[in-house]
């Protein structure tokens, strides 16, 4: 097979995941009562992104995870949100890929077991969506973001 091919994939895979990823980032970090998603992810996202948004929010994040016994709620609320955020926007530029990919892979490896675990792997609130981002970044991370990416234009 073609490297281009395989780049192109890569290229594919770093989008599609990091796109799906910022919607579940997004609003972790800036949701809340009230708050209000920016018009171009609402668009982009759809029209259930805004109630996503206003139930979310570091806040009410972090009393969930506190009521699942996550040591220090509220930083592993904010570590979640960036991890699925910012691990999204890097993912997708294929910027600090080898990074960012870990993180997110710990984020969803944590996520399966302390939210979705007990629901199954398929259904609301099974773990079929977290363990498909987990398998996603621990292949970013082994294979690298290929060579349409910030870290390949940044490695020339």
């Amino acid at each position: 097979m073609s490297k281009s091919y395989i780049n192109a994939g890569l290229l594919l895979l770093r989008l599609g995941s990091g796109v799906a990823l910022v919607s579940h980032g997004y609003p972790k970090l800036f949701g809340g009562e009230g708050k209000q998603a920016h018009p171009a992810l609402t668009k982009l996202y759809g029209k259930n992104f805004q109630a996503s948004v206003e139930r979310s929010g570091p806040a009410a994040f972090a009393k969930g995870l506190e009521r699942m016994e996550v040591p220090l709620p509220q930083l592993a609320a904010y570590a979640s949100g960036a991890a699925e955020f910012g691990g999204g926007i890097a993912l997708a530029l294929g910027f600090l890929t080898r990074l960012a990919a870990p993180a997110v892979l710990f984020n969803m490896l944590t996520a399966i077991r302390k939210a979705h675990w007990a629901n199954g792997f398929s259904g609301q609130g099974g773990f079929e969506m977290p363990s498909l981002f987990a398998i996603i970044a621990a292949t970013l991370a082994l294979t690298g973001p290929g060579k349409y990416s910030v870290d390949d234009l940044l490695k020339r």
